[in-house]
């Protein structure tokens, strides 16, 4: 079967046709790439990086960039690594995925197959275990230390760790066996469960600022006829408040934990607040707090991508398990990813990590 990769939307009704016959006989499925297809696109290392489509023409121009620029020694081996790499994987002639057509994720898997733009093949047995997890977040996949999950929260303790004073976490109940895993190397840790429906009311009761009320009533009271001005103070120990929340609850927590204490805290987001956006431009909702977002995605917002990032996280971590398997079928011993997860630094012999970047949700970001 080939696939014309000019029309996507014939493209995308193949893959549903191809993917309904797979479900009911197991037949292989064969892709083929099309080099034609970067003559109209000219992508430069950035896009090479990521390792998620591949081309000859992407020789070139490692080759070009080796030729002509001026590089640091380190600059100049990782380049070399580079096109080493998409020689071992270019030079193969075909790879082969082993799947069970009920797989949860098989037709996201055939479109990253047809990103990817190398010859893969599918072979679908009804006898297969399941080998990718149906939560892609929460669980481990084939030849990663850990989940996305686990490495937002690394990436998120490391962050806090850079200044000292008392750090609020605050979680929804889904997440109790997560937020046991935030820890700081020098400050102390206080956890609120939200369980309320009020937010404006619940950072109220957290901020202690129905506390300063409560005192303030009581110190006018004992006289009652002198005028009294107040200001109610939030608390004074707390210095970051890390959420750990719901998709849709980001939204209405942090204007509500502003509205009582602005600017004097340092807000820490989940990699959750990324999860259920429609739009890369809501996030700006999040201004000023930090959350865990890959180069990859940065450069995507920088870029003014209007695309829906709805899913973007299950989709990156199906890459990651679809570029391990090439990986390892095409002999690569080490190599560093720029994904759409994180950078992930693969090696051969043991699970590939993966760093998450924070980064601060600011004006600048949606400014190329």
């Amino acid at each position: 079967l080939v696939i014309s990769k000019k029309n996507k939307y014939v493209k995308c009704v193949l893959l549903l046709l191809i993917l309904a016959s797979c479900s009911s006989t197991p037949k292989n499925l064969i892709t083929y790439s099309d080099q034609s297809f970067t003559k109209v696109f000219k992508r430069d290392l950035y896009d090479i990086s990521a390792y998620n489509s591949f081309f000859e023409n992407d020789l070139e121009t490692i080759q070009d960039i080796i030729d002509n620029q001026k590089l640091t020694q380190s600059e100049l081996q990782n380049l070399k690594l580079l096109k080493k790499n998409y020689q071992k994987i270019l030079r193969k002639d075909k790879y082969l995925i082993e799947l069970n057509p009920s797989q949860k994720y098989s037709e996201e898997l055939i479109e990253l197959i047809y990103q990817f733009n190398l010859p893969i093949n599918i072979s679908w047995d009804e006898n297969k275990t399941n080998v990718i997890p149906e939560n892609l977040l929460q669980k481990k996949i084939e030849g990663f230390c850990a989940t996305l999950y686990d490495d937002s929260i690394a990436s998120i303790n490391k962050e806090i760790s850079k200044i000292s004073g008392a750090i609020l976490v605050i979680f929804s109940d889904e997440y109790a066996s997560i937020v046991r895993n935030i820890n700081s190397t020098n400050s102390k840790i206080y956890i609120a469960k939200y369980d309320s429906i009020n937010f404006q009311e619940f950072a109220g009761e957290i901020l202690g600022i129905n506390l300063s009320k409560s005192r303030f009533k009581k110190i006018s009271s004992l006289n009652p006829n002198q005028v009294m001005s107040f200001n109610p103070r939030s608390r004074s120990d707390i210095k970051q408040i890390v959420m750990i929340l719901k998709p849709q609850e980001f939204k209405a927590m942090i204007p509500a934990l502003r509205y009582h204490g602005g600017n004097k805290f340092k807000y820490v987001n989940f990699i959750s607040s990324l999860q259920d956006l429609n739009d890369l431009k809501e996030l700006i909702d999040y201004e000023d707090s930090y959350t865990p977002i890959s180069i990859f995605l940065s450069k995507k917002i920088q870029n003014q991508d209007s695309t829906s990032i709805d899913f973007f996280l299950e989709y990156g971590v199906l890459g990651d398990w679809l570029l391990n398997q090439v990986f390892k079928q095409a002999g690569v011993q080490s190599a560093t990813v720029n994904g759409a997860t994180g950078t992930v630094f693969y090696n051969s012999n043991t699970c590939n990590k993966r760093n998450i970047s924070m980064q601060k949700i600011s004006s600048e970001l949606f400014s190329s």
